[in-house]
């Protein structure tokens, strides 16, 4: 089969390295600077677009919708593209965006509950990276705020527990808390929190559960993990007005495991056209 890859992190290189080691010819757009990449064929957007008989998309869009391309000078709307790829299937982590654009069917692999799980793994995983790395204190013994419980937060808060910290989950769901409590840790509401009582507080809400009060009452040396998509959990303005340590961390897969995501999303996607009887 032929398959075009359309923008995207190194976790779509790496896919694209999978399909192609699965022996599909594969077509690459949207990552000017490279020249070579084995057996893959670096490919402008029309030419892609023309030789592929699928179409993979990048895991999210960029705010204004348009391709997420870090490795291009390029913009290209979703308009533009899916004109190109005309009736071909497309797969991608944001379909509700696309489809409305789109000329023949678009598949979600990300609503898929396994590829969703695993990047979740894969995320928890990369903010304890990014605490070990850059964080100045200790994990262990560390009082670690986690605000949401699903499945981002209920691996992270495990992994760190694990690692000897004082995790709080917070959760506005009493069944939740409940929950959370069971798994031994220390649940709390949204009101109940004492911000400054944590020297790190770590985000998997997308939607702000931290306004300006909250923020306000944050210690000054609190580092901050950002994980959640825009807009995220944190008002960022005044985490900026205070200069308060912040690290904005979307897509972590793409970022410290793009081998292993590049992975899950050539396993989702060939798992679908087998379902669908494309492959």
């Amino acid at each position: 089969m032929k398959i075009g890859i359309f923008g995207g992190d190194k976790r779509m290189l790496f896919a694209a390295k999978a399909f192609a080691d699965d022996g599909h010819d594969v077509f690459v757009a949207g990552f000017d600077h490279l020249i070579s990449l084995c057996d893959i064929r670096i490919c402008s957007y029309a030419d892609a677009a023309e030789r592929c008989d699928i179409a993979i998309l990048s895991v999210r869009p960029t705010a204004d919708g348009s391709l997420n391309t870090p490795f291009s000078e390029r913009k290209i709307g979703m308009s533009e593209l899916t004109q190109r790829i005309s009736d071909k299937p497309i797969f991608t982590g944001f379909a509700d965006q696309v489809r409305p654009y789109a000329v023949g069917k678009v598949f979600d692999y990300s609503a898929d509950e396994s590829f969703t799980l695993k990047n979740a793994e894969l995320t928890a995983e990369g903010a304890v990276g990014l605490l070990i790395n850059d964080y100045e204190g200790a994990v262990c013994g560390t009082d670690i705020l986690v605000t949401g419980y699903g499945r981002i937060g209920k691996i992270l808060s495990a992994y760190l527990k694990a690692m000897g910290a004082n995790v709080t989950v917070a959760a506005r769901n009493p069944a939740v808390r409940e929950s959370i409590g069971k798994n031994g840790l220390i649940p709390i509401d949204y009101p109940d929190v004492e911000y400054a009582d944590y020297r790190v507080i770590i985000n998997t809400v997308p939607v702000v559960v931290m306004g300006r009060e909250a923020v306000d009452r944050m210690r000054g040396d609190v580092y901050l993990i950002e994980l959640a998509s825009v807009p995220g959990g944190f008002d960022v303005n005044r985490v900026r007005e205070r200069d308060l340590s912040i690290v904005i961390s979307r897509g972590l897969p793409g970022k410290t495991a793009p081998l292993a995501a590049g992975t899950i999303i050539k396993d989702t996607v060939v798992m679908l056209l087998t379902d669908y009887g494309i492959l």
